[in-house]
Protein backbone atom coordinates (compact mmCIF):
# COMPACT_ATOMS: atom_id res chain seq x y z
CA UNK A 1 0.00 0.00 0.00
CA UNK A 2 1.07 3.41 -0.81
CA UNK A 3 2.19 5.64 2.24
CA UNK A 4 0.17 8.99 1.92
CA UNK A 5 2.10 11.84 1.39
CA UNK A 6 2.47 14.23 4.14
CA UNK A 7 2.07 18.07 3.72
CA UNK A 8 4.15 20.86 4.55
CA UNK A 9 2.85 24.28 6.31
CA UNK A 10 4.96 26.82 7.94
CA UNK A 11 2.54 28.64 10.49
CA UNK A 12 3.66 31.97 11.83
CA UNK A 13 0.12 34.23 12.90
CA UNK A 14 -0.24 33.88 16.41
CA UNK A 15 -3.43 33.08 15.89
CA UNK A 16 -3.18 30.69 13.55
CA UNK A 17 -0.22 28.45 16.06
CA UNK A 18 -3.14 28.85 19.02
CA UNK A 19 -5.55 27.17 17.15
CA UNK A 20 -3.29 24.50 15.91
CA UNK A 21 -2.14 23.73 19.52
CA UNK A 22 -5.45 23.26 20.58
CA UNK A 23 -6.55 20.61 17.78
CA UNK A 24 -3.55 17.85 18.72
CA UNK A 25 -4.33 15.08 19.98
CA UNK A 26 -2.88 14.17 23.71
CA UNK A 27 -1.53 11.74 21.89
CA UNK A 28 1.27 13.48 21.04
CA UNK A 29 5.06 13.25 21.88
CA UNK A 30 6.38 16.50 23.13
CA UNK A 31 9.98 17.79 25.22
CA UNK A 32 8.63 19.60 28.08
CA UNK A 33 10.09 23.13 26.01
CA UNK A 34 8.77 22.61 22.81
CA UNK A 35 5.01 22.43 23.92
CA UNK A 36 1.88 25.07 23.72
CA UNK A 37 2.77 27.25 27.12
CA UNK A 38 6.68 27.39 26.33
CA UNK A 39 6.19 28.43 22.84
CA UNK A 40 3.06 30.80 22.74
CA UNK A 41 5.10 32.70 26.37
CA UNK A 42 8.64 32.64 24.68
CA UNK A 43 7.14 34.48 22.07
CA UNK A 44 5.21 36.92 23.60
CA UNK A 45 7.97 37.78 26.20
CA UNK A 46 11.03 37.27 24.57
CA UNK A 47 11.16 37.18 20.84
CA UNK A 48 8.06 37.57 18.60
CA UNK A 49 9.85 36.31 15.49
CA UNK A 50 8.86 32.45 16.16
CA UNK A 51 7.17 29.51 13.37
CA UNK A 52 5.11 26.37 13.30
CA UNK A 53 6.90 24.01 10.66
CA UNK A 54 4.70 21.01 10.51
CA UNK A 55 3.99 17.97 8.77
CA UNK A 56 -0.10 17.27 8.41
CA UNK A 57 -1.88 13.74 7.49
CA UNK A 58 -4.81 15.11 6.76
CA UNK A 59 -6.03 18.08 8.89
CA UNK A 60 -3.62 16.59 11.48
CA UNK A 61 -0.51 17.69 12.53
CA UNK A 62 1.67 14.57 12.40
CA UNK A 63 5.11 16.64 13.40
CA UNK A 64 5.08 19.67 15.04
CA UNK A 65 8.49 21.71 15.09
CA UNK A 66 8.50 24.98 16.98
CA UNK A 67 11.40 27.39 16.06
CA UNK A 68 12.76 30.99 16.69
CA UNK A 69 14.59 32.78 14.55
CA UNK A 70 17.51 35.32 15.99
CA UNK A 71 20.52 37.31 13.88
CA UNK A 72 23.63 35.57 15.15
CA UNK A 73 26.42 37.81 13.53
CA UNK A 74 25.92 37.73 9.56
CA UNK A 75 23.74 34.69 9.61
CA UNK A 76 19.95 34.47 10.76
CA UNK A 77 19.00 31.11 12.83
CA UNK A 78 15.91 28.83 13.23
CA UNK A 79 16.60 26.95 16.70
CA UNK A 80 14.20 25.71 19.42
CA UNK A 81 12.63 28.70 21.15
CA UNK A 82 14.50 29.26 24.49
CA UNK A 83 17.88 29.00 23.68
CA UNK A 84 19.82 27.98 26.35
CA UNK A 85 16.73 27.65 28.86
CA UNK A 86 15.63 24.71 26.46
CA UNK A 87 17.13 21.23 26.91
CA UNK A 88 16.49 17.64 26.37
CA UNK A 89 14.43 19.08 23.45
CA UNK A 90 12.32 16.91 21.44
CA UNK A 91 9.76 17.64 18.47
CA UNK A 92 5.99 17.13 18.54
CA UNK A 93 5.31 13.53 16.62
CA UNK A 94 2.33 11.63 16.54
CA UNK A 95 2.71 8.19 17.58
CA UNK A 96 0.62 6.64 14.99
CA UNK A 97 2.72 8.25 12.13
CA UNK A 98 6.41 7.53 10.62
CA UNK A 99 8.16 10.30 9.38
CA UNK A 100 10.72 9.97 6.89
CA UNK A 101 13.95 12.53 6.00
CA UNK A 102 12.37 12.53 3.09
CA UNK A 103 9.03 13.99 4.86
CA UNK A 104 11.70 16.33 6.72
CA UNK A 105 13.40 17.41 3.28
CA UNK A 106 9.85 18.55 2.16
CA UNK A 107 9.48 20.30 5.78
CA UNK A 108 13.07 22.64 5.22
CA UNK A 109 11.81 23.32 1.59
CA UNK A 110 8.90 25.06 2.29
CA UNK A 111 10.09 26.79 4.99
CA UNK A 112 12.74 28.14 2.36
CA UNK A 113 10.11 29.26 0.12
CA UNK A 114 8.61 31.28 2.98
CA UNK A 115 11.44 32.74 5.18
CA UNK A 116 14.32 32.90 2.52
CA UNK A 117 15.88 35.25 5.16
CA UNK A 118 16.89 32.48 7.59
CA UNK A 119 20.51 29.88 6.69
CA UNK A 120 20.40 27.52 9.10
CA UNK A 121 18.30 25.64 11.58
CA UNK A 122 20.18 24.73 14.48
CA UNK A 123 18.59 22.53 16.90
CA UNK A 124 20.70 21.51 19.72
CA UNK A 125 21.08 19.29 22.71
CA UNK A 126 18.01 16.85 21.30
CA UNK A 127 17.16 13.44 23.01
CA UNK A 128 16.74 10.34 20.90
CA UNK A 129 14.45 8.83 22.52
CA UNK A 130 11.36 10.20 24.23
CA UNK A 131 8.21 7.96 25.71
CA UNK A 132 9.79 5.28 24.23
CA UNK A 133 9.47 6.76 20.66
CA UNK A 134 12.06 7.94 18.52
CA UNK A 135 13.24 11.44 17.30
CA UNK A 136 12.33 11.72 13.38
CA UNK A 137 14.95 14.32 13.10
CA UNK A 138 18.24 12.33 14.08
CA UNK A 139 17.44 10.53 10.74
CA UNK A 140 18.98 13.66 9.70
CA UNK A 141 23.31 14.17 10.14
CA UNK A 142 23.93 15.07 13.70
CA UNK A 143 26.19 14.85 15.73
CA UNK A 144 26.62 14.56 20.14
CA UNK A 145 26.35 17.58 21.88
CA UNK A 146 29.63 18.16 23.91
CA UNK A 147 27.13 17.57 27.17
CA UNK A 148 25.18 14.46 28.09
CA UNK A 149 21.96 14.08 30.03
CA UNK A 150 22.09 11.85 33.12
CA UNK A 151 18.89 10.42 34.75
CA UNK A 152 17.59 7.44 37.38
CA UNK A 153 15.53 5.16 37.19
CA UNK A 154 12.74 5.36 39.72
CA UNK A 155 11.25 1.54 39.48
CA UNK A 156 8.74 3.27 42.08
CA UNK A 157 11.21 2.18 44.94
CA UNK A 158 12.94 4.63 47.03
CA UNK A 159 15.34 2.43 48.72
CA UNK A 160 16.12 0.40 45.21
CA UNK A 161 17.06 3.82 43.80
CA UNK A 162 19.09 4.80 46.98
CA UNK A 163 21.16 1.02 47.05
CA UNK A 164 22.74 2.01 43.37
CA UNK A 165 24.67 4.45 45.23
CA UNK A 166 25.82 4.65 49.07
CA UNK A 167 22.63 4.25 50.85
CA UNK A 168 24.03 4.25 53.80
CA UNK A 169 26.02 7.51 53.44
CA UNK A 170 22.98 9.10 52.15
CA UNK A 171 20.33 8.16 54.71
CA UNK A 172 23.33 9.26 57.40
CA UNK A 173 23.67 12.79 55.26
CA UNK A 174 20.24 13.10 55.42
CA UNK A 175 19.46 12.92 59.26
CA UNK A 176 22.70 15.18 59.98
CA UNK A 177 20.70 17.40 57.45
CA UNK A 178 17.41 17.08 59.36
CA UNK A 179 18.99 18.17 62.35
CA UNK A 180 20.78 21.23 61.34
CA UNK A 181 17.72 22.33 59.92
CA UNK A 182 15.78 21.47 63.24
CA UNK A 183 18.02 23.09 64.96
CA UNK A 184 18.22 26.28 62.98
CA UNK A 185 14.13 26.66 63.45
CA UNK A 186 12.63 23.58 61.15
CA UNK A 187 12.22 23.39 57.55
CA UNK A 188 9.71 22.43 54.96
CA UNK A 189 9.32 21.08 51.52
CA UNK A 190 7.08 23.97 49.62
CA UNK A 191 5.14 23.51 46.22
CA UNK A 192 4.41 26.75 44.74
CA UNK A 193 0.30 26.39 43.81
CA UNK A 194 0.28 30.45 43.10
CA UNK A 195 1.60 33.03 41.12
CA UNK A 196 2.55 34.92 44.34
CA UNK A 197 4.73 31.53 45.54
CA UNK A 198 5.81 31.22 41.94
CA UNK A 199 7.16 34.73 41.94
CA UNK A 200 8.71 34.73 45.35
CA UNK A 201 10.83 31.09 44.49
CA UNK A 202 11.77 32.64 41.14
CA UNK A 203 12.81 36.05 42.97
CA UNK A 204 14.86 34.08 45.42
CA UNK A 205 16.18 31.53 42.76
CA UNK A 206 17.45 34.72 40.23
CA UNK A 207 18.78 36.59 42.93
CA UNK A 208 21.23 33.67 44.19
CA UNK A 209 21.93 32.07 40.83
CA UNK A 210 23.22 36.15 39.52
CA UNK A 211 25.92 35.95 42.56
CA UNK A 212 26.65 32.33 41.99
CA UNK A 213 27.22 32.98 37.89
CA UNK A 214 29.13 36.49 38.83
CA UNK A 215 31.52 34.20 40.94
CA UNK A 216 31.90 31.65 38.20
CA UNK A 217 32.48 34.03 35.63
CA UNK A 218 29.43 32.73 33.51
CA UNK A 219 26.85 34.52 31.61
CA UNK A 220 24.09 34.91 33.36
CA UNK A 221 21.36 33.97 31.05
CA UNK A 222 19.04 34.43 32.78
CA UNK A 223 19.35 38.39 33.62
CA UNK A 224 17.65 39.65 30.31
CA UNK A 225 14.25 40.94 32.01
CA UNK A 226 12.37 39.51 29.36
CA UNK A 227 13.30 35.73 30.12
CA UNK A 228 12.91 36.67 34.25
CA UNK A 229 8.85 37.56 32.75
CA UNK A 230 9.02 34.46 30.95
CA UNK A 231 9.69 32.36 33.56
CA UNK A 232 7.92 33.78 35.70
CA UNK A 233 4.39 33.37 33.71
CA UNK A 234 5.38 30.27 32.71
CA UNK A 235 5.46 29.33 35.98
CA UNK A 236 2.48 30.87 37.24
CA UNK A 237 0.37 29.16 34.71
CA UNK A 238 0.99 25.93 36.01
CA UNK A 239 0.47 27.15 39.49
CA UNK A 240 -1.52 24.56 41.43
CA UNK A 241 -2.80 22.50 38.07
CA UNK A 242 -3.54 18.72 39.35
CA UNK A 243 -0.89 17.64 36.97
CA UNK A 244 1.38 20.37 36.12
CA UNK A 245 4.29 20.87 32.83
CA UNK A 246 6.19 23.37 34.71
CA UNK A 247 6.72 23.13 38.59
CA UNK A 248 8.60 24.95 41.22
CA UNK A 249 9.60 23.73 44.58
CA UNK A 250 11.50 25.11 47.43
CA UNK A 251 13.27 24.69 50.42
CA UNK A 252 11.97 26.44 53.15
CA UNK A 253 14.32 26.84 56.47
CA UNK A 254 12.94 28.64 59.45
CA UNK A 255 10.58 30.67 57.23
CA UNK A 256 13.42 31.13 54.39
CA UNK A 257 14.00 29.82 51.02
CA UNK A 258 17.34 27.86 50.95
CA UNK A 259 16.91 26.02 47.99
CA UNK A 260 14.51 26.31 44.92
CA UNK A 261 14.30 23.78 41.87
CA UNK A 262 12.38 24.22 38.66
CA UNK A 263 10.79 21.00 37.32
CA UNK A 264 8.73 19.91 33.82
CA UNK A 265 7.42 17.15 32.95
CA UNK A 266 6.74 14.73 29.72
CA UNK A 267 4.42 11.69 29.80
CA UNK A 268 7.06 9.41 31.51
CA UNK A 269 9.54 11.25 32.90
CA UNK A 270 10.27 14.24 35.14
CA UNK A 271 13.32 16.91 33.97
CA UNK A 272 15.23 19.08 36.38
CA UNK A 273 15.30 22.54 34.56
CA UNK A 274 17.49 24.28 37.19
CA UNK A 275 17.97 24.42 41.11
CA UNK A 276 19.52 27.04 43.31
CA UNK A 277 20.57 27.71 46.46
CA UNK A 278 20.95 30.55 49.12
CA UNK A 279 24.42 31.36 49.66
CA UNK A 280 24.34 31.39 53.71
CA UNK A 281 25.46 29.75 57.03
CA UNK A 282 22.85 26.67 55.63
CA UNK A 283 25.43 26.14 53.02
CA UNK A 284 27.82 23.26 54.94
CA UNK A 285 24.33 21.43 55.34
CA UNK A 286 24.12 20.80 51.22
CA UNK A 287 20.11 22.16 51.40
CA UNK A 288 20.02 21.77 47.60
CA UNK A 289 21.14 18.14 48.42
CA UNK A 290 18.53 17.97 50.90
CA UNK A 291 15.61 19.15 48.58
CA UNK A 292 17.03 16.37 45.31
CA UNK A 293 16.73 13.84 48.16
CA UNK A 294 12.94 14.39 49.06
CA UNK A 295 12.21 15.25 44.92
CA UNK A 296 13.62 11.72 44.33
CA UNK A 297 11.71 10.19 47.01
CA UNK A 298 8.22 11.95 46.33
CA UNK A 299 8.64 10.91 42.47
CA UNK A 300 9.47 7.46 43.38
CA UNK A 301 5.55 7.25 44.81
CA UNK A 302 4.30 8.14 41.06
CA UNK A 303 3.84 6.66 38.16
CA UNK A 304 6.70 8.35 35.97
CA UNK A 305 9.45 6.09 35.21
CA UNK A 306 12.22 8.38 34.79
CA UNK A 307 13.72 11.36 36.66
CA UNK A 308 16.27 13.06 34.92
CA UNK A 309 18.96 15.59 35.76
CA UNK A 310 18.99 16.82 32.08
CA UNK A 311 21.94 18.27 30.49
CA UNK A 312 25.12 18.87 31.97
CA UNK A 313 27.67 16.82 34.18
CA UNK A 314 28.02 17.24 37.77
CA UNK A 315 28.92 15.05 40.88
CA UNK A 316 25.77 15.49 42.73
CA UNK A 317 24.12 14.12 39.22
CA UNK A 318 26.74 11.40 39.30
CA UNK A 319 26.01 10.92 43.08
CA UNK A 320 22.47 9.55 41.94
CA UNK A 321 22.05 8.44 38.19
CA UNK A 322 22.26 4.85 36.91
CA UNK A 323 21.12 6.31 32.95
CA UNK A 324 23.63 8.18 30.76
CA UNK A 325 22.39 9.42 27.17
CA UNK A 326 24.29 11.19 24.89
CA UNK A 327 21.85 14.31 22.95
CA UNK A 328 22.52 15.52 19.89
CA UNK A 329 22.82 18.81 17.35
CA UNK A 330 21.48 18.33 13.97
CA UNK A 331 21.72 21.48 11.58
CA UNK A 332 20.30 22.13 8.12
CA UNK A 333 21.55 24.37 5.77
CA UNK A 334 19.18 26.54 3.89
CA UNK A 335 21.99 29.06 2.05
CA UNK A 336 25.56 28.85 0.95
CA UNK A 337 26.23 30.93 4.29
CA UNK A 338 24.21 28.40 6.33
CA UNK A 339 26.75 26.02 5.32
CA UNK A 340 29.75 27.71 6.46
CA UNK A 341 28.04 28.87 9.75
CA UNK A 342 27.29 25.14 10.42
CA UNK A 343 31.04 23.86 9.59
CA UNK A 344 32.06 26.18 12.45
CA UNK A 345 29.52 24.92 14.75
CA UNK A 346 30.70 21.34 14.12
CA UNK A 347 34.53 22.48 14.43
CA UNK A 348 33.62 24.39 17.67
CA UNK A 349 31.37 21.58 19.19
CA UNK A 350 34.30 19.08 18.49
CA UNK A 351 36.21 21.57 20.27
CA UNK A 352 34.22 22.25 23.70
CA UNK A 353 33.52 17.84 23.77
CA UNK A 354 37.22 17.24 23.53
CA UNK A 355 37.57 20.08 26.30
CA UNK A 356 34.67 18.44 28.67
CA UNK A 357 35.74 14.72 28.46
CA UNK A 358 39.41 15.57 29.80
CA UNK A 359 38.79 15.80 33.50
CA UNK A 360 42.01 17.74 34.13
CA UNK A 361 41.93 20.10 31.43
CA UNK A 362 38.03 20.91 31.84
CA UNK A 363 38.66 21.20 35.60
CA UNK A 364 41.60 24.02 34.55
CA UNK A 365 39.40 25.49 32.10
CA UNK A 366 36.30 26.49 34.67
CA UNK A 367 39.39 27.76 37.11
CA UNK A 368 40.52 29.93 34.81
CA UNK A 369 36.96 31.05 33.57
CA UNK A 370 36.63 31.78 37.40
CA UNK A 371 39.57 33.96 37.81
CA UNK A 372 39.79 35.81 35.01
CA UNK A 373 35.77 36.89 34.76
CA UNK A 374 34.11 36.03 38.01
CA UNK A 375 34.70 38.25 40.90
CA UNK A 376 36.58 36.79 43.79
Amino acid sequence: MTRPRLDAKIIAEPGETAELWQSLPETHVFGPAQTSDWFSLWQSNVNRDCLLACLYAGETAVFVLPLEINQIGPCRIAAYPGGPHANCNFPGVSPAHQITSDDLKRLFDALHRVRADIDLISLERQLPTLDGYENPLLQLPSRENANISLAITLDRNFQTVLERHNAKRKWKKYRNTVRKFEEAGGYRIVTATTSGETDAMLENYLTNKAVKFAKSGIRNTFEPQTIQSFFKELFARHAGKVNPLFQLKALEVAGQYRSVLGKSWAKSQTFIDFIGITEDALNNASPGEFLFFEDIRDSCQTSLSVYSFGVGDEPYKRSWCDLETAVYDTQISLTGRGKAYAGYLVTRGKLVRGIKKNERLWTAVKKMRSRLLGRN
